[in-house]
């Protein structure tokens, strides 16, 4: 007789509360894309202008939001523990309407900036794109989610950052700085990809935390690594002080979450790893 799955079960839509809406509606990325774009801009300084903001929170819902309708499509005939992919399922066909409209006003975005910055976004978007196919082809799939959260980290802070390094200078400070928001982004990955073991191993979704021993138990040393570059940073250019600020809110943060993951449900839990990135509001504030 086969094991079987244990699946959670998805409440109805009406009971689910108001604090997981902005993850069901991929809402929450966009969020904190733009909190990490103004706080470097502020502290650099760089001018950006509503179209370079707008354009980022649309690429990263759009990215966001397609990659979790490619997720809850591949597996049709499977059950979703997850209230995001459980909701991507319910609602295909109004999100793919809502990606259909966001593609075009992404592209009337993107008509609107620089040509340096178009065609250096188009590469970024290239190697997006590459890592879409690999990551959701049968045949790459494997390899390509083995380095997962590192590759959606690096690139989330690269996007995020693109604007204020197209039009400001790449000094030591800002580049010790990215790199420890880089840091952080991965981080955020790594945990919340270590909650999700069992639901990853149940849907063949592959991750670098499912092969990663002891991964929480190296988290402390990670977030070690990446306030020692931020504080050096910070060093050598005062004026990132409220970026370093808001990244060790967040590292301490995430690591209460990860000492204590049982003090929360699956979904608040994912729901504040995320929210605990919103820490640049607080000194933009």
């Amino acid at each position: 007789m086969k094991p079987a799955l244990t699946v959670i079960a998805m409440p109805a839509a009406q009971s689910r509360p108001w604090w997981l809406w902005p993850n069901l509606l991929s809402l929450d990325a966009p969020l904190v894309a733009l909190a990490w774009q103004e706080i470097f801009a502020r502290a650099l300084p760089v001018e950006l202008g509503w179209t370079q903001r707008g354009l980022l929170a649309v690429c990263v819902w759009l990215a966001y939001c397609g990659d979790r309708l490619l997720d809850a499509r591949r597996l049709p005939e499977r059950p979703v523990e997850s209230a995001r992919h459980a909701f991507a399922r319910e609602q295909s066909r109004p999100l793919i309407l809502a990606l259909g409209v966001g593609s075009v006003l992404a592209v009337t975005l993107a008509l609107r900036i620089t040509l340096p910055e178009l065609f250096a976004g188009l590469a970024l978007l290239v190697g997006v794109a590459g890592y879409f196919v690999l990551h959701h082809m049968q045949s790459t799939r494997v390899r390509a989610g083995r380095w997962k959260e590192l590759m959606v980290g690096v690139v989330f802070a690269v996007g995020t950052l693109f604007f204020v390094a197209m039009n400001g200078q790449f000094t030591v400070p800002f580049l010790l700085a990215a790199a420890a928001w880089a840091g952080l982004c991965v981080m955020n990955c790594l945990l919340i990809a270590g909650w999700d073991r069992e639901r990853d191993a149940a849907m063949a979704q592959h991750s670098l935390a499912r092969r990663w021993n002891g991964m929480e138990r190296s988290l402390p040393v990670v977030a070690v690594f990446l306030l020692l570059l931020v504080l050096a940073a910070t060093r050598l250019e005062g004026r990132l002080f409220p970026v370093a600020a808001a990244i060790m809110v967040s590292l301490m943060a995430l690591l209460e979450l990860a000492r204590r993951p049982n003090r929360f449900s699956s979904e608040a839990r994912h729901v504040l790893a995320d929210v605990v990135l919103l820490t640049p509001i607080l000194t933009l504030a």
